[in-house]
């Protein structure tokens, strides 16, 4: 089982446990960690830990301001009768213990089996039942000022596994997605010389290379992709082509001579497609794509974006394959 499928598991089980009432809050909490760290969410490992270790102090026994924040934005907040804005800081294995020794306390306190005597045996009585009566107005004030405070941590750990199990399910069904999709345009991957596949798996092995400036590479290897795929189809669907300018439908001269792959991605496009609509957006999709890439590359050169991020080139590789997958699927139909 991999971690995603793990963690999409601990969050069914969290919804289910708080829903049937079977799990405690401090095993919820435990189980939201879990999930926390098999989906590499740090924010909400940074959380969690406060929650299950404590909120840290400094010297002088106040929260650290950070720690304070995040407490606060996890429903820890109050106001006091003065106005001032604090946080609780009891753990939710605190306050589930101290309700059940409190709950265990209040048997202890009765006036069951008592028995005085005398002439102020009536005053006595009397006092006695009135601090057993306090005594257990206390308890119970005390108890139900812990089980709200509980309360409000489970809701806490309750919405961040619903939102959690919502991401993860949603992630699923876009793998899945993807995961048919990938298997149509691997099929139309496969009617490509070998040499522009070699490039596709040199994108993989870049991707998932911890060095980023194997990232900037991987950009450069998606841009020559779409050189290569253009050289490819402008062969085939122009086959005894040997004018350097091309007209278009409305007109205009393009240079499709040389390296102007994007140009002649745009002749192989507008022959291609028809009048659907869904078609015509194929074309600027692959453009805007393209103009991205080279966007990156341009702030790279010039030092204004020192390094593409890990995300910048999954985004243009993801997008990449889309963008070929569509055009592909224009040349090879069925």
């Amino acid at each position: 089982m991999t971690k995603f499928e793990q963690a999409l598991e601990t969050c069914e089980k969290i919804l289910t446990g708080i829903e049937l009432g079977t799990l405690t809050t401090s095993s919820m909490l435990m189980m939201c960690l879990r999930v926390a760290r098999l989906t590499n969410d740090t924010d909400a490992i940074e959380w969690l830990e406060y929650e299950n270790s404590g909120y840290p102090q400094d010297e002088d026994g106040y929260i650290l301001s950070r720690a304070w924040k995040i407490g606060w934005k996890h429903g820890r907040g109050y106001f006091n009768k003065e106005k001032e804005k604090l946080i609780f800081t009891d753990l939710s294995s605190e306050l589930e213990g101290r309700i059940l020794s409190k709950r265990g306390a209040l048997n202890n306190y009765s006036t069951s089996g008592a028995s005085v005597s005398g002439e102020y045996a009536y005053v006595a009585m009397g006092n006695l039942t009135r601090t057993v009566s306090d005594a257990t107005n206390s308890l119970l004030r005390n108890i139900a000022k812990d089980e709200k405070n509980l309360a409000l941590l489970k809701a806490q750990y309750y919405d961040y596994a619903s939102k959690k199990h919502i991401e993860l399910s949603f992630s699923s069904t876009t793998a899945d997605v993807f995961s048919v999709y990938r298997e149509k345009v691997d099929s139309y991957f496969s009617k490509l010389p070998s040499d522009i596949i070699s490039k596709l798996r040199a994108i993989d092995d870049k991707i998932n290379s911890n060095n980023p400036e194997l990232y900037s590479q991987a950009l450069t290897t998606c841009r020559r992709l779409f050189g290569d795929v253009a050289d490819e189809l402008f062969k085939i669907n122009f086959p005894n082509y040997t004018e350097k300018m091309y007209e278009t439908k409305s007109g205009k001269e393009i240079d499709v001579s040389g390296e102007h792959y994007k140009n002649k991605l745009s002749a192989v496009i507008e022959k291609l497609q028809d009048k659907s609509a869904n078609k015509c957006l194929i074309g600027s999709n692959i453009l805007y794509l393209i103009d991205r890439m080279d966007t990156l590359n341009d702030l790279q050169c010039k030092g204004v974006h020192n390094e593409i991020s890990k995300e910048d080139a999954m985004q243009c590789i993801i997008h990449t394959y889309i963008c070929l997958g569509d055009i592909l699927s224009l040349q090879y139909p069925n």
